[in-house]
């Protein structure tokens, strides 16, 4: 007979062997050439207060699994929303998206202006479109007749400002504004890009409006466009309606707007404001 610890272990293996196997024994025994299951961590805690791990673990109340049921099913819808949306768009749409960004990375200062002087054109376009049916009916020998609506020089205009003064200005404005101006506070951060944007483009309206006199032909000196501008009645007006106006775009600006996109988001934005200051230039 077998003594001390070898004898031990023999003489329970034999009791487990002789153990007569019971209906719970083999529903729990699992099959012959199964591989061995790890306790899981419910096991190793335990299932009651009698065992000795902890006691069952809290159930998650039912509002809030119906909660996570209907966050992961807007998830879901919102993403095959835009999934669809995407399968809408024309393929031609995407091609051109990432042509711009490969070219706005490649050639920043190009894209951009050429972007801000064709969307100053189209603005102004819109801004003749619109006013030329406010347009007096002026009386002839023929009847009644009006003038033409469309003046392409004065979209001329518009675009070279975009190509030769804003485009330019915008790129180099917008690359220190976010390389220089970086305050601990977000808030603050925007709130004095913004307020420095407001006091850096007065000079630029000022400009813009000399640009439009002397190109349009009312003065005859750039001498004497600056001064019409500076002495402009509108200019102090426009100037107000562009602290309101630009004061909520630039929330966005310099929070959701990546800095890579600036100078178009700005841009595509000024297709409202470029026809709003080409009003403004004629009335003058």
């Amino acid at each position: 007979m077998l003594r001390g610890r070898t004898g031990r272990v023999a003489r329970r293996v034999e009791r487990c062997v002789r153990q007569p196997a019971t209906r719970s024994s083999l529903a729990h025994r699992p099959p012959i050439g199964a591989p061995a299951r790890r306790k899981t961590i419910s096991a190793w805690r335990g299932r009651g207060e009698g065992s000795c791990g902890a006691g069952a673990a809290p159930e998650f109340p039912v509002e809030f699994t119906r909660a996570l049921q209907l966050a992961s099913a807007a998830a879901a819808t919102s993403i095959l929303a835009m999934q669809r949306a995407k399968a809408m768009v024309p393929k031609s749409f995407w091609t051109l998206t990432e042509a711009y960004a490969r070219a706005n990375t490649d050639r920043p200062l190009a894209t951009r202006v050429v972007t801000t002087a064709l969307l100053s054109a189209a603005g102004d376009v819109m801004a003749q479109a619109i006013t030329s049916e406010a347009a007096p009916v002026r009386a002839g020998g023929a009847g009644t007749s009006r003038e033409p609506w469309y003046d392409p020089r004065r979209t001329l205009v518009m675009a070279s400002w975009g190509l030769i003064g804003s485009g330019p200005f915008n790129h180099f404005w917008y690359m220190w504004l976010d390389r220089s101006v970086a305050l601990p506070r977000l808030t603050h951060s925007v709130g004095l890009k913004i307020a420095l944007d407001h006091i850096v483009y007065f000079p630029v309206l000022v400009g813009f409006f000399a640009w439009t006199d002397y190109w349009r032909g009312r003065v005859e000196t750039v001498g004497d466009a600056l001064i019409s501008a500076v002495f402009s009645d509108k200019l102090i007006p426009v100037m107000q309606a562009n602290v309101v106006a630009w004061t909520g775009v630039h929330v966005l600006t310099f929070t959701i707007i990546p800095p890579q996109y600036h100078v178009l988001w700005v841009s595509v934005a000024s297709l409202f404001w470029s026809g709003f200051c080409s009003c403004a230039t004629e009335d003058s």
